[in-house]
């Protein structure tokens, strides 16, 4: 392991490297991504050689966000042996060329030698934080619904304007060499107010589901009968029973709370959708009648005019958007019941795209930024590279 001195002075030599835009001693890197992975080699480094020393070591940030979180400046022998540690990749630095040959020796003999400190790996191993990354569905869910919301809200005004403001719709079309953007708005009041109205209520379940995981009581997660029983029930039920079963609620969430009734206007809406509920007469857009083959309506206008009014009273996209905003008012509703920590907690979730879990503290964290983000330098060779055949 490089001592302060010969780190020093190894940096002191990049330094005057770069001044001189010298290349100085040859190095070849080895990227490890399937034979050894970040962990092992770092708990295998860390047991071995304590503390990594390297310069990456001295100017990271205290923080998961860096491009490169540790490194190992070493002596193997007179040459020199770097080891730097990216998120899911370890870059190895040699003195001059490694064949293929020799990059396959040095992963067998590295692995052979995880044997000799396996105790002290396993120690050190075992005292890691361990956290598990679950999969953050509100916010991708959350994401497609206002997708859709914003698809719909845009183009309402411009289908009032266009279309249904104007007597002569088709006389219009026929001069308008464009159609596509009339295909554009006809999926916007068919297609996506049907989709969001499927996913309103899913979007609305995938918030609750992290509400219980990360506040739900450990005395009811322990007793498996009570805690299956509470996740299986029905939502309504589990929703007046959260501020017993979880922490973190300031008070209870009332079945006569106007925004809970509101609510289940939006799921039966979507019931009726996904199970194909019509009523011939009730849900009937128009009366026509017809002599023979002959049809006879009984309003008349022009015919593309009419047809975009009726596809507007099937499909309802106003009342799809004004769902959409009482959906979010019972969100707020229920965040608001909570107590300021349940909240920041909650929202922490929420707010990540990979949240994770520590089962040992029974806690959530955020354990990165929303970025991804990695780097890769010229003539980098990888473990999936080297020829085999060896």
């Amino acid at each position: 392991m490089f001592s302060d001195e010969e780190r020093l002075a190894f940096i002191e030599d990049r330094r005057v490297r770069g001044k001189k835009k010298s290349r100085g001693k040859r190095k070849s890197s080895l990227v490890l991504q399937e034979t050894i992975s970040p962990f092992d080699a770092y708990t295998y480094l860390h047991a071995r050689f304590g503390e990594p020393n390297g310069l990456q070591t001295i100017l990271v940030e205290a923080d998961s966000a860096n491009l490169f979180h540790w490194d190992f400046f070493l002596k193997a022998g007179e040459k020199d042996l770097m080891f730097v540690g990216a998120s899911e990749e370890v870059h190895v630095w040699f003195d001059g060329k490694l064949s293929d040959a020799k990059c396959l020796a040095f992963i067998a003999k590295l692995k052979q030698d995880f044997a000799r400190v396996a105790r002290e790996k396993g120690r050190f191993a075992s005292s890691l934080e361990k956290w598990s990354i679950f999969p953050n569905q509100f916010q991708a869910i959350a994401s497609r619904c206002a997708d859709l919301y914003d698809e719909i809200d845009t183009a309402l005004p411009r289908i009032e304007r266009k279309i249904l403001s104007d007597k002569l719709t088709t006389q219009s079309l026929v001069a308008n060499s464009n159609n596509k953007a009339h295909s554009k708005l006809m999926s916007a009041i068919t297609t996506a107010p049907t989709e969001l109205s499927v996913l309103m209520p899913v979007l609305f379940e995938s918030f609750i589901g992290p509400i219980v995981a990360v506040l739900i009581k450990q005395e009811v997660r322990r007793d498996a009968a009570a805690f299956e029983a509470f996740v299986r029930g029905p939502l309504n039920q589990k929703l007046v029973a959260m501020a017993d079963m979880c922490v973190g609620f300031a008070r209870p969430l009332q079945q006569n709370n106007p925004a809970f009734g509101r609510y289940w206007q939006v799921v039966n809406k979507r019931n009726d959708v996904i199970h194909g509920n019509v009523d011939p007469v009730r849900d009937a857009l128009e009366t026509v009648y017809f002599h023979g083959k002959r049809p006879l309506f009984r309003t008349g206008g022009d015919r593309i005019r009419q047809h975009w009014i009726r596809l507007i009273d099937r499909y309802r996209p106003q009342e799809i958007l004004d769902d959409y905003l009482a959906l979010h008012d019972f969100i707020w509703e229920i965040i608001g019941h909570l107590t300021p920590s349940g909240r920041q907690r909650i929202e922490m979730v929420m707010n990540d795209t990979q949240p994770g879990w520590d089962n040992r503290r029974k806690i959530a964290g955020r354990l990165f930024p929303d970025h991804v983000a990695t780097t890769a330098f010229e003539g980098l060779r990888y473990d999936w590279q080297v020829d085999r055949r060896q």
